[in-house]
């Protein structure tokens, strides 16, 4: 049981990426210098008798004048007895007046649990009606002895600022090579108290398809939740905190907490 769980933890889509996305969203609220690093662990506890996993980030971001922005992490994930590593790296592009364009993409040379690459990318068009709103796709590869397996993504966002409020939602519809489908909604909501302090939670939930040796195709309901913090103490350094929930059907529950400290020049 243990490896199909691992193999199911190499092949899951839906929500992740999503909630992952939306929790960096509230990563830079307090700072606003051009050039920024920032340093993560994250450990998650698990249900089940499996044991934890961990996450280590080490994450660089440069703001140009114009509006766009760079971005690149390496980073270390510990999951199911099983470790890995990969680097990530992203851009930001004014297109022209009310338009931008984001993309991402990473890679793992190891490869046991996170995919073997990945690319995401997105178009926003800001002010409609006082909404951003943004399409996006993505691409995924899993690569694993005996096992390899893609899928294809397609995502809406909108968000909405009402004085020093955020209200966003993430659509995502996922097809796995071959056939399947998922779908998973991501709601967040951040308070941003002052240029110190920013707070802000999310409700995530959906199905996820997983591709289990011996079954096949199987569907879970998933759900999750977070609560994240960030607040700057000094002019140039702030820290972040984030406590997660999240169910995957059957096989188990995971709660998580994060910590980051993040220098701003």
């Amino acid at each position: 049981m243990k490896r199909l769980q691992r193999r199911a933890a190499a092949l899951r889509v839906g929500i992740g990426i999503g909630v992952g996305l939306s929790l960096a969203a509230c990563a830079g609220g307090a700072l606003a210098g051009p050039l920024a690093f920032e340093a993560a662990q994250t450990v998650e506890n698990l249900s089940a008798g499996l044991s934890d996993w961990r996450n280590t980030e080490l994450s660089a971001l440069w703001r140009g004048p114009a509006g766009g922005s760079a971005n690149g992490t390496l980073r270390r994930t510990e999951r199911f007895d099983l470790a890995d590593r990969q680097a990530e790296a992203g851009a930001a592009l004014p297109l022209a007046p009310f338009w931008r364009a984001e993309a991402e993409v990473a890679a793992s040379d190891t490869h046991r649990v996170l995919p073997q690459w990945q690319w995401r990318g997105r178009v926003w068009r800001e002010g409609v009606a006082g909404w951003n709103l943004a399409l996006g796709a993505g691409r995924t590869l899993y690569r694993n002895p005996g096992l390899t397996q893609g899928n294809a993504t397609a995502q809406a966002q909108a968000e909405h600022y009402l004085g020093p409020w955020r209200f966003a939602w993430t659509g995502a519809a996922t097809r796995l090579d071959g056939g399947g489908v998922s779908s998973a909604q991501v709601w967040r909501l951040d308070w941003y108290a002052s240029d110190a302090l920013s707070i802000g939670g999310l409700l995530a939930f959906g199905r996820e398809l997983e591709n289990l040796p011996g079954r096949g195709l199987v569907s879970s309901s998933v759900r999750g939740a977070a609560l994240k913090a960030s607040y700057a103490w000094a002019p140039n350094w702030s820290i972040s905190g984030e406590a997660a929930g999240h169910r995957q059907g059957e096989l188990y529950e995971r709660y998580g907490l994060r910590i980051g400290v993040r220098y701003q020049h």
